[in-house]
């Protein structure tokens, strides 16, 4: 049946059925042969349980935490994020959105009917209701801080829009601190429905194979959530989440992660000691007020900065580049080609306990005006090691 379902009215013909979503509705006024979500879900009667996972840091490694987890508990789990499409933690497809369109997820879970289902959960996705239909088991909020604001337009509405998924009775886990009717993440309160809700205060696990104290609530939300599910609980031979605190060398010792938001680039710098060189950047045509808010935060953990560029995209990466340095009040250069602050950050390396290199975790390009270049954090750090 899903083989005669188009959900574009480009591929529209008249031995197909347009599945009609909140997306593209203003698209399909005049077609009369159509099919929602909720019907195509009930007619599809699929048996996987899906787990949504939002928050503005920590979603891909809670989410690659868990589906380890149920795997290693014999489920057969799929995993849709960031990096890309996932059966049985073996990538299956490359990333396009972190949470992509209800049809693509709905196509995904028919074809390779997992047992569970978990999914990072976007505020966009929330918003535009990509994830519209889907009867979650299980729902997760890692973190909040600011990020997003170009698309939201204030702290307030994106707070108002992670709080509408948590809305419903099924299992609620949350890191943060429940007071009274009311639960604080990041110094922000939010009302979520108490039936079923579990609030993590602190992690509940202190020993786990990763880098990075954050990471401890990370897994611990894995874990509590996996717990309601299997008693089969265990991490032995979990490696992580690549280009999320990845240990690339050891001498000199550097580690990459995606942190590109000032309370991402806090929890990476705070959880490592010694005196830290830091290279990273901020995304172009994105939340502008955050980037002074990164340079303050790199200057307060940090003994050295490196201002490079991220994603430009369609803005000037100077202009970028001086936002960032408004905040920063400690020792800095600025080096917009990434491959030459990376070589820069090597040449110095020793006079320095770690380097980190942050913003872009294991993407394998750089945006700029219309055009991706092929770049990659990893690869390019262990190209110059060699020389």
């Amino acid at each position: 049946m899903i083989e005669n379902i188009v959900d574009s009215t480009k591929e529209l013909t008249s031995s197909k059925i347009f599945l009609k979503t909140a997306q593209n509705a203003k698209y399909a006024k005049d077609i009369k042969n159509f099919i929602t979500p909720k019907e195509l879900l009930k007619k599809l009667n699929l048996k996987t349980k899906f787990i949504g996972i939002t928050g503005t840091n920590g979603k891909t490694t809670t989410a690659f935490a868990l589906s380890f987890l149920l795997k290693n508990a014999g489920f057969n789990v799929a995993t849709q994020g960031t990096e890309g499409f996932f059966f049985n933690l073996e990538k299956k497809e490359e990333k396009t959105l972190t949470t992509p369109p209800i049809f693509t997820t709905v196509k995904r879970a028919y074809k390779y009917k997992p047992d569970f289902f978990v999914m990072e959960v976007s505020s966009h996705s929330i918003v535009q209701n990509r994830i519209e239909a889907l009867e979650f088991v299980a729902k997760i909020f890692t973190s909040f801080s600011q990020d997003h604001l170009d698309f939201h337009k204030s702290i307030d509405e994106y707070r108002r829009v992670k709080e509408s998924f948590f809305q419903d009775d099924v299992l609620k886990i949350v890191n943060g601190k429940k007071e009274k009717d009311i639960v604080k993440i990041g110094e922000v309160d939010f009302k979520f429905n108490l039936n079923n809700l579990y609030v993590l205060q602190k992690p509940i696990l202190e020993d786990i194979p990763m880098a990075g104290e954050f990471n401890k609530m990370n897994l611990s939300l894995a874990y509590k959530c996996a717990s309601f599910f299997t008693d089969k609980l265990s991490f032995d031979g979990f490696k992580g989440v690549s280009g999320r605190m990845e240990i690339i060398s050891k001498n000199p010792f550097i580690v990459i992660d995606f942190a590109h938001t000032p309370d991402g680039i806090e929890k990476v710098l705070e959880s490592v000691s010694g005196k830290k060189l830091v290279v990273f950047g901020a995304g172009g045509d994105r939340d502008k007020d955050k980037r002074e808010k990164m340079g303050k935060v790199a200057s307060k953990f940090a003994d050295f900065i490196i201002i490079t560029n991220d994603n430009p995209r369609c803005e000037n990466p100077i202009d970028i580049a001086n936002d960032i340095k408004k905040g920063i009040n400690i020792t800095h250069k600025i080096i917009l080609n990434r491959k030459e602050a990376i070589k820069e950050a090597l040449k110095i390396a020793k006079n320095f306990d770690v380097v980190l290199i942050l913003g872009k975790g294991d993407e394998k390009f750089i945006e700029f005006c219309n055009k991706k270049v092929p770049f990659n954090d990893k690869d390019t750090i262990l190209e110059l090691l060699k020389f």
